[in-house]
């Protein structure tokens, strides 16, 4: 990825457990940030794209996330709606670990 300045420092890596996900709030926004048991870290929107719940609520298993609300699933990876109710997908941001402190890109596209 390259590092055009506008990364952002989120939390200590330490502070999302394995196949577990935190929540993350900055400005008016909040954003789910997930380790895979493998440590690699994803971040997505926090908020359902059904309706509203925050997905770092929901059940993380493998790669899945399930919302808390009506259950639907998303893969956290690349964002993807899984199964109804959600058929939205959820917005992805690149991650990355430096020094033990994860940081997300939140440049527009």
């Amino acid at each position: 990825m390259p590092d055009n300045g506008d990364w952002i420092e989120t939390c200590n890596a330490q502070d999302v457990g394995r196949e577990d996900v935190k929540r993350w709030d900055h400005g008016d926004r909040s954003f789910a940030i997930f380790r895979t048991a493998d440590d690699r870290y994803y971040v997505t929107d926090d908020i359902c794209t059904h309706e509203y719940a925050h997905i770092s609520d929901g059940f993380v298993e493998g790669t899945t996330v399930e919302c808390p609300r009506h259950a639907g699933c998303f893969d956290f990876c690349t964002g993807e709606a899984l199964n109804p109710p959600v058929c939205v997908n959820l917005r992805t941001f690149p991650a990355k670990v430096e020094d033990g402190l994860v940081y997300i890109r939140l440049a527009d596209d």
